[in-house]
């Protein structure tokens, strides 16, 4: 269970996701207040399904490998590593496009089974 002051304060994430192929890929994000707690709730539960469904929203800041040891080492963290969800799953689930003016990033979410 993450405190008060975690809460408040932010505890960082790493999630970390495996391609079909064996290749890692990780995130790290600083989360605070709700959406620690519920992320805190994902892990705890191995809820799969919801990890799937909202992860692309909340895991934005993609690293290395190495970039992802970094900030395990550097403070207290939730590392989240599952084989349950592939890497190649939650990529399906955003599409990024930029935007012609402006460079902004539109985020599209697309239903599973959709081509």
């Amino acid at each position: 269970m993450l405190s008060k002051d975690e809460l408040n304060d932010g505890r960082v994430f790493i999630l970390k996701l495996w391609s079909a192929g064996g290749a890692p890929s990780q995130w790290v994000e600083r989360l605070s207040g709700d959406a620690a707690a519920r992320w805190y709730e994902i892990y705890r539960t191995s809820d799969w399904r919801a990890l799937l469904a909202e992860a692309a929203g909340t895991f934005r800041n993609r690293v290395t490998a190495e970039e992802a040891e970094l900030a395990r080492r550097g403070s207290r963290c939730v590392v989240i590593d599952t084989l349950a969800v592939d890497a190649d799953e939650l990529a399906g689930e955003r599409l990024w496009h930029e935007r012609a003016s402006g460079g902004s990033v539109v985020v599209e979410r697309r239903s599973r089974g959709a081509g």
